[in-house]
């Protein structure tokens, strides 16, 4: 993990513009996305066993030649449906190359498919939540035999077969340049798993288009299998599949990088302890695309011709937080009146960029006291403001 630390730590100062407004669009487990907004997202993940761990946790090495080895890739579709609810479509396609001392064997195709839904508790201060449901339905049957002398060399499982599905909840807290998101599933697996909880722990440094990450995700089996229950399956030299009361914990680090609609991922784990599982190296790379969808800012936009004062702004105050405009007393402009600031050009752009209030105002001009910026632009004389 020593080298893999070092590539991410020199990633991210070349890629960082060391700006402290965190602008990253990774999100959360526990923000949802905006009303008719998308989300597409691939991730593609390299595993590879070094060794095995046995229903005691006790580390067991392979044998020599012995080689369990898979590349999965993964598919989601999310959709905002409305302002608190989330809906997401997902699959995975899989591969998994094994080798022993007797034989080799190769398992490609398509592994599972399903879908989830989220709904937005009512945050807490700066922390969100988040509830969250998933189904999730294998697409292959796998073979069990009688005997272990029956059981095939050659031949290796796809996964666990059956329906999975669960229940979680999900915590981000989300302040400037820090981003804490954590999350908690009950779990009932496929192939008569035991029930188990997935628990999952991480922290952002986040930069304009760069975060650097790390964590810790795994399962905590709540322990409902017994070892004459489990079916014999050709699972190769790995444990990961087929297992009894697996459990396992698996620290992280990586890198996002956003820019426009698009986020890279790149991410490395380590499986460091478990029971009934494989003690392995995973590496995965990351493309997301998001479509904003209707935000209160682009609501405002396209209902700018309510706007009852249309305005210029004449002078900017050195830090940007009082902007004098070409409206006052005779246009009808009050105290207290609200305003919101854009950004506008010839080519018919328009970008909401703050609001704020008529702090002062005499007969032809008023000062505007900025609340809330809505985008990283700063504002110049020029800009529109429109009073409502």
């Amino acid at each position: 993990m020593s080298k893999l630390l070092k590539l991410l730590l020199i990633s991210f100062y070349l890629l960082s513009n060391h700006s402290a407004q965190a602008k990253s669009a990774y999100r959360g487990g526990a923000e949802i996305l905006n009303v008719k907004a998308y989300s597409l997202d691939a991730t593609a993940s390299h595993f590879s066993t070094t060794s095995l761990f046995d229903e005691s946790g006790i580390v067991k090495q392979l044998n020599p030649g012995d080689e369990f080895k898979m590349i999965e890739t993964d598919f989601k579709l999310s959709y905002g449906l409305a302002s608190n609810i989330e809906t997401s479509l997902f699959f995975k396609w899989r591969s998994i190359k094994a080798i022993n001392f007797k034989a080799s064997a190769n398992n490609n195709g398509p592994e599972s498919a399903g879908f989830e839904a989220k709904y937005a508790l009512n945050p807490i201060g700066k922390i969100r939540y988040a509830a969250g449901v998933f189904y999730r339905q294998t697409l292959y049957k796998n073979s069990v035999y009688d005997t272990q002398s029956a059981v095939p060399t050659n031949v290796i499982i796809r996964g666990d077969d059956g329906t999975e599905y669960g229940m979680g909840l999900f915590a981000t807290y989300n302040n400037q340049s820090l981003k804490l998101d954590g999350s908690l599933t009950y779990v009932s697996p496929p192939n008569d798993l035991s029930s188990e909880v997935h628990y999952k722990a991480e922290i952002h440094y986040l930069f304009t288009n760069l975060a650097l990450l790390g964590g810790v995700d795994g399962i905590y089996s709540l322990n409902r299998n017994q070892l004459d229950q489990k079916p014999l399956m050709a699972r190769g030299p790995s444990n990961i599949f087929n297992s009894l009361n697996r459990q396992f914990m698996a620290p992280y680090a990586g890198i996002n990088y956003s820019f426009d609609k698009w986020l890279i991922r790149l991410k490395g784990a380590s499986v460091v302890s478990g029971k009934s599982t494989d003690k392995a190296n995973i590496f995965s790379l990351g493309l997301s695309w998001n479509l904003e969808g209707i935000t209160p800012e682009s609501v405002k936009i396209d209902s700018f011709k309510e706007y009852h004062i249309e305005g210029s702004v004449l002078k900017v105050s050195a830090r940007g937080n009082y902007l004098k405009i070409d409206q006052g007393v005779s246009s009808d402009v009050e105290k207290g009146m609200k305003f919101d600031i854009y950004q506008t050009d010839y080519f018919g752009g328009n970008e909401l960029v703050g609001s704020g209030i008529i702090y002062d105002v005499g007969l032809d001009w008023a000062v505007i006291k900025l609340s809330k910026k809505y985008k990283e632009i700063e504002v110049k004389p020029g800009f529109a403001a429109r009073g409502y």
